[in-house]
């Protein structure tokens, strides 16, 4: 029986969690992607998509095997602008929970 979950914006997540394959760290970037033209889309909240460079950055650094010291300044800098762990958690492929002790 395979577990169905959706993370905190609310996007299902086949294999939750802790699935850091190159194939669910992409769907996880597709789906940050369609959260952000929603979000865009719907001017709620106004500035986020702005800043949506700083979780594209996440995901480029996670796709491609980054060092941690990297990861962890690009998550400092998506915090710093405001977005919370849902996102960040999901381009990483950990749970929200995970993320935070690991790199807040």
């Amino acid at each position: 029986m395979s577990e169905r979950r959706t993370n905190g914006i609310g996007i299902l997540i086949p294999g939750f969690p802790r699935q850091r394959d190159r194939e669910s760290l992409e769907y996880g970037a597709d789906a940050v992607e369609v959260w952000l033209d929603a979000v865009g889309a719907s001017d709620e909240p106004p500035a986020l998509d702005d800043d949506a460079d700083d979780l594209r950055r996440i995901s480029e650094l996670a796709l491609s095997g980054a060092c941690e010291a990297e990861v962890t300044d690009a998550v400092r800098a998506a915090r710093a602008s405001g977005w919370g762990w849902a996102p960040i958690a999901r381009l990483l492929g950990e749970t929200r929970d995970e993320a935070r002790q690991r790199l807040g």
